[in-house]
């Protein structure tokens, strides 16, 4: 994709609760990394409206996952593509509360592993850079909020690990409740992983 502003802001653009849309975050400013988000501050007059027609506007993208970010101030609505590449258009205006950890079930585990693959893959791209402070503030942070619910009892000492316990525990959940969760996301943030901390 050339130019995911003129593509990011265009989808929203022609709605009529958006009153503007506008790159923002470190791309904005040119101060980002390689890996970095493309971030887009929202204006709405109806956020509620917006926010039921998001997964519609956003998916000419065809996305591999996407989500509001559970633990922000403020809403966040995350769409994840293949690069991995990741859109979040930024509700700054509106706040929320931080969700509490979901227990896993049947109805919570699709969204459970796509918090999983977001937030590790923004691991990744802090590692990629060499902020190792930041993988190591977060992975115990990612096991209070994801892995211990789902329990792991242990705090992975790594990347490479927190992806070992969680498929391995989130394929005996699926077992269990008899579901399935698609693997798109996944695969992307692996492959991923293997090319940013291989070259490390």
């Amino acid at each position: 994709m050339d130019d995911w502003v003129a593509v990011a802001t265009g989808l929203l653009a022609g709605h009529p609760a958006v009153t503007t849309v506008e790159f923002a975050g470190s791309r904005s400013r040119g101060t980002h990394d390689q890996l970095s988000d493309w971030d887009f501050a929202v204006e709405t007059s109806d956020f509620d409206a917006l926010a039921r027609d998001l997964p519609a506007l956003v998916a000419p993208l065809d996305p591999l996952g996407q989500q509001w970010e559970p633990m922000g101030h403020f809403p966040v609505y995350q769409v994840f593509l293949r690069g991995p590449t990741k859109i979040e258009y930024l509700f700054l205006e509106q706040s929320q509360d931080p969700m509490p950890p979901l227990e896993p079930s049947r109805e919570t585990l699709a969204a459970i592993n796509t918090h999983f693959w977001d937030w590790i893959w923004w691991l990744t791209t802090k590692a990629a850079i060499g902020r190792g402070d930041l993988v190591a503030a977060h992975l115990p942070q990612l096991h209070a909020q994801l892995l211990r619910p789902m329990g792991i009892v242990a705090v992975p000492a790594s990347i490479e690990a927190a992806v070992a316990v969680f498929v391995t525990r989130r394929d005996a959940l699926e077992e269990e409740f008899g579901v399935s969760v698609d693997r798109a996301l996944e695969n992307e943030v692996r492959d991923g992983i293997d090319r940013v901390l291989g070259e490390r």
